[in-house]
């Protein structure tokens, strides 16, 4: 079985907020179950403090996040009430590329992947995203 993972968009997305830029430059994955995938996101102009965040949504559902990870890449941390958050992690690649990795895909993985930057401003966030259709 194959899980298709699908664009709704159709060209490379920048998004930009407060001088963060995220971009995604692949929009449209197959990958047959069992095998490894991963989404590549391009975060620019984070500062120490900031984060960037990985959500998933199933068809019909909210949002959930699956994890978020520090700007250096060093620190994850996962969500615990989502009982899949565990299949997934991230790495950090050529300082700006934040890689969200499946090592073995399952059919409960289908749905809509964010990534979002979240960053710190006395007190508060803000918020760049993108998305992934994964089905």
């Amino acid at each position: 079985m194959y899980i298709d993972v699908c664009a709704i968009l159709f060209s490379v997305i920048v998004v930009g907020v407060l001088g963060q830029k995220v971009e995604q430059p692949e929009l449209s994955w197959t990958k047959p179950q069992n095998k490894r995938a991963y989404i590549k996101c391009k975060v620019t102009g984070l500062d120490v403090n900031d984060y960037v965040h990985w959500y998933q949504q199933k068809d019909g559902e909210a949002l959930k996040r699956i994890l978020y990870v520090n700007k250096e890449g060093t620190s994850t941390v996962h969500n615990s009430d989502l009982r899949e958050a565990k299949d997934f992690t991230v790495q950090r690649e050529n300082d700006n590329d934040y890689v969200l990795r499946v090592n073995a895909v399952k059919s409960s993985h289908s749905g809509v992947y964010y990534c979002a930057c979240w960053v710190f401003i006395s007190g508060s966030h803000s918020e760049t995203n993108f998305l992934h259709v994964l089905q």
